[in-house]
């Protein structure tokens, strides 16, 4: 009808800080877990359609990562920096959303790079693991009262299902005797397509979003994942983090 408002449609972006706590284990660099609590940052679009979301995110770490077993002539210590690019788009699902929750349903692209320098390692000052992901992705969130505002309460999951991963063997060594050598191509070339019995992994984010003024929103969020490459160079990662970050309605 002429008259009939259109549904209501939401854009945010968003800007969150908090800390992030790692454990990894790399066999290339050292068999011993390193752990750290590196910052973590995270900007944000979202678009929010009366049965749809979609929403790209950058997130990083940098910081610290380091051994139970460090002495002061053996630091073993790295520093860490870690990017996460991922753009995910979820559909409601209309039979799943008639009681106190509301769920969607949809698939997730993300690249994950993740790269740690090791001074006192001669042969893996360097190390990388870069992984392009295709997965599947669910979501479930209800909203309720606090003090008269309506909060919403989400939880967010995500499991891999195709993976392109880039995991190079030798990390440091460099023919620099051969100018037409290319150190860069060599290491993206020791590449291999997975699926998920050989790159298993979960993702999952608790988030509770509180209106402020104009429209906006304060966030404050949970992440926990992990992932296990299952290859020759074998990588486990864990993560726990935790942000506070404010949506800005546009």
């Amino acid at each position: 009808a002429f008259g009939q408002e259109a549904p209501p449609r939401f854009r945010y972006l968003e800007l969150g800080l908090g800390s992030a706590a790692h454990r990894l284990q790399d066999p290339a660099v050292s068999p011993m877990a390193y752990t750290g609590a590196p910052l973590a940052i995270v900007l944000g679009f979202e678009k929010r359609k009366p049965h749809s979301i979609s929403r790209l995110a950058l997130a990083g770490d940098l910081g610290r990562l380091s051994s139970k077993n460090a002495t002061e002539l053996r630091p073993m210590a790295s520093s860490f920096f870690q990017i996460n690019l991922s753009y995910q788009y979820l559909r409601r699902v209309p039979a799943l959303s008639t009681g106190r929750f509301t769920w969607f349903f949809g698939g997730y692209y993300r690249w994950h790079n993740s790269i740690r320098l090791t001074p006192q390692n001669d042969t893996g000052f360097i190390s990388f693991f870069i992984a392009n992901t295709l997965g599947a992705s669910i979501r479930g969130e209800r909203a309720f009262q606090i003090r008269e505002k309506e909060v919403t309460l989400g939880w967010t999951g995500a499991l891999p299902l195709l993976s392109h991963v880039i995991r190079p063997s030798y990390l440091n060594l460099y023919n620099y005797i051969d100018p037409e050598h290319d150190w860069l191509k060599e290491r993206l070339e020791e590449s291999e397509v997975l699926t998920l019995n050989r790159f298993p992994g979960i993702q999952s984010r608790l988030e509770l979003a509180y209106p402020i003024a104009g429209g906006n929103q304060l966030r404050f969020a949970y992440d926990w994942e992990f992932y296990h490459y299952d290859g020759q160079r074998r990588v486990n990662a864990a993560r726990h983090g935790f942000t506070l970050g404010i949506r800005i309605r546009i």
